[in-house]
């Protein structure tokens, strides 16, 4: 027998399948290889530049003031916090004290702006009693003595009004 396989032409179908389907395999690989090639090359030129960053910001920083500008980083509060009861705590308490420090401030900020407003109110008081201070007092008795007068009065007569007759109606006509 010879080394020749039986071909049939379905299998003669199914190997050409197979070739096309394995060369846009490996053009897909390709292109894949490719692109992670340019993201290595990518990212190999930011670490570079961040490299450079670094180098700068070590020459111009004081390595004292790294804690504060880390603290300052975006970076700083994705990383875990390692503090004890007692430091959060204070720092609690150190928060709330500033803002008790504030409120005291504005406090006294109003407590001011209050007194020189009754300062201002009592100055302004003085100038027209000392002028005419007996016309002044007078008129303020007379006017609230009359409303008093006219409120109380006018009461009992609505009720008289409507709780009397239309006999009462002519007496005070007349």
């Amino acid at each position: 027998m010879s080394d020749k396989k039986p071909t049939s032409p379905i299998m003669g179908w199914f190997e050409a399948g197979l070739g096309l389907f394995t060369e846009q395999l490996n053009a897909a690989n390709q292109q894949v290889q490719h692109k992670v090639d340019e993201s290595q090359k990518t990212l190999d030129e930011l670490a570079a530049r961040g490299a450079e960053v670094e180098a700068q910001i070590r020459k111009t920083v004081d390595p004292s003031q790294w804690l504060e500008l880390w603290r300052q980083s975006p970076l700083h509060h994705w990383m875990p916090t390692f503090t004890t009861p007692k430091q959060k705590r204070a720092m609690q308490i150190e928060a709330l004290s500033a803002k008790v420090d504030l409120l005291v401030e504005q406090v006294a900020l109003l407590a001011a702006k209050q007194a020189a407003a009754k300062q201002a109110e009592a100055k302004t008081e003085e100038k027209p009693q000392t002028a005419a201070k007996p016309k002044t007092t007078r008129a303020r008795k007379t006017t609230t003595t009359k409303r008093t007068t006219s409120t109380r009065a006018a009461k009992p007569a609505t009720a008289r009004k409507t709780a009397g007759t239309n006999k009462d109606a002519p007496a005070k006509g007349e």
